[in-house]
């Protein structure tokens, strides 16, 4: 029988990077043994393994209920993953002008100060 419920709020977490995305249980199935996800993911009932994974040996992802924290930290990592994209593809071709580069350098020079400054008390 499944350790989750239709309706319940989840988190697949990465074996080793944490929360990687929110999801809802949509559908049990196989008499309980199979949970579609609302991403489309299949999973164990038990949140184990997904689906489709044959194997013994298994340090993939998994699906826990939702606690909290956890959309703050998937969202954290998501933005960092579009900062280190942008900088990434960032060359002189890039169509933003030295005005708009500066703002987004701005931008970054004052969370840094507002963070040094809570930080320090």
């Amino acid at each position: 029988m499944s350790d989750f419920k239709i309706g319940d709020r989840v988190t697949v977490h990465t074996s080793q990077g944490g929360p990687q995305s929110l999801a809802t249980v949509a559908r049990l199935t196989h008499e309980g043994r199979r949970m579609e996800l609302s991403d489309g993911s299949e999973w164990r009932a038990d949140g184990k393994r997904q689906w489709s994974f044959r194997g013994s040996f298994y340090k993939g992802p998994f699906v826990e209920p939702e606690r909290e924290g956890d959309a703050a930290h998937i969202a954290k990592r998501r933005t960092i993953g579009l900062i280190r994209k942008f900088a990434n593809d960032l060359s002189m071709d890039s169509p933003l002008d030295a005005a708009a580069l500066q703002r987004i350098v701005d931008a970054i020079d004052a969370e840094r100060t507002a963070t040094e400054r809570t930080a320090a008390g």
